[in-house]
């Protein structure tokens, strides 16, 4: 029997609304709790005290990949494969729990359908999440090319963001506009207020940026003000938004795919297949390198309060 932990794949994770645990989910179904004080003190090797409470799991019931997570204020909201759910925190977040529990079935308190195509039995990842906190519209970029914006308040589609001809890697938002990334190659920009896509960008257009070996698909992308910084089969570029240009090419960066970028007080970070995850300047310097045991990393968040931490997602497979 093969040993599924050898060959697990964290693909999501997100911190609770109070900032005292983070939550990750994979390839299995499983989602996973851990206490970030215990976790933080746990490294410190003179602490003999916490060897246990760390961590706790609970298991999708139809032990659907967890593609995607959001953290509202009520509820850890999860993409699997298919559907969107809603978990209450109070039903994850609880001391009682302890390192060695039983891993046990997660507490659905509401669900919304994707529906598969016409004409398909297959259901749609929903691979990625944004939640918009002001007006509580929750976007998903879907398997199915699509973005869509539901309603959390009853669960219904408000619209759908169509354009691409292939299934969307990654979306982010900036008030009224939201960006996605997808394995067509190309990078839309939506407003919101007239639902129609005001701009598009294929980066691999430019012969310095596209990786013929690797393919055109556009893995990750974060938006500013007046920055895009995407990459994937793609290599990492950093573009300037109001002329639609790349103002920089990452050559210092090794990788065979980028899965993460990040725009974060004036650095940029980005990972994916490669060996590090980097923190990088706007003009092709890298500022910082870490080295990652996995072959692949999917996910990268950070928090500020009220502890500092910075976490990766990885893959992690053994021979």
């Amino acid at each position: 029997m093969v040993d599924s932990k050898y060959y697990t794949t964290i693909l999501s994770q997100t911190f609770s609304p109070c900032g005292n645990y983070l939550i990750t989910g994979n390839n299995y179904g499983i989602l996973m709790v851990y206490n970030l004080k215990n976790e933080l003190q746990s490294m410190d090797v003179q602490d003999q005290n916490l060897s246990s409470g760390r961590s706790y799991g609970f298991e999708m019931i139809r032990k659907i990949q967890i593609n995607s997570m959001e953290s509202g204020e009520k509820f850890l909201i999860i993409g699997g494969v298919g559907l969107i759910v809603g978990v209450d925190w109070d039903t994850i977040i609880d001391n009682n729990f302890g390192e060695n529990s039983k891993i046990e079935p997660l507490s659905i308190s509401w669900s919304i359908n994707i529906p598969s195509p016409k004409d398909s039995m297959l259901s749609i990842d929903v691979n990625c999440l944004i939640l918009n906190r002001e007006d509580n519209v929750l976007y998903a970029g879907c398997g199915d090319n699509t973005v869509y914006a539901f309603n959390l308040e009853c669960g219904d589609v408000i619209h759908k963001f169509e354009g691409h001809s292939d299934y969307i890697h990654s979306i982010d938002k900036l008030d009224d506009t939201i960006a996605s990334a997808s394995e067509d190659g190309s990078v839309l920009f939506w407003d919101i207020r007239t639902k129609e896509y005001s701009s598009k960008i294929i980066p691999s257009n430019n012969p310095a940026i596209k990786r013929p070996d690797l393919g055109n698909w556009i893995g990750s992308v974060t938006i500013t003000k007046d920055w895009m910084l995407c990459g994937g089969g793609s290599k990492l570029s950093l573009w300037n938004r109001s002329m639609a240009a790349p103002m920089t090419v990452y050559e210092c960066v090794e990788d065979s795919g980028i899965h993460v970028t990040k725009l974060m007080d004036e650095t940029l970070y980005a990972g994916g297949c490669s060996k590090y995850f980097y923190q990088l300047s706007f003009t092709d310097e890298i500022l910082c390198k870490i080295e990652t045991s996995p072959v692949t990393v999917y996910s990268c968040v950070n928090q500020e309060n009220p502890f500092k931490v910075n976490y990766l997602l990885k893959k992690y497979i053994i021979f």
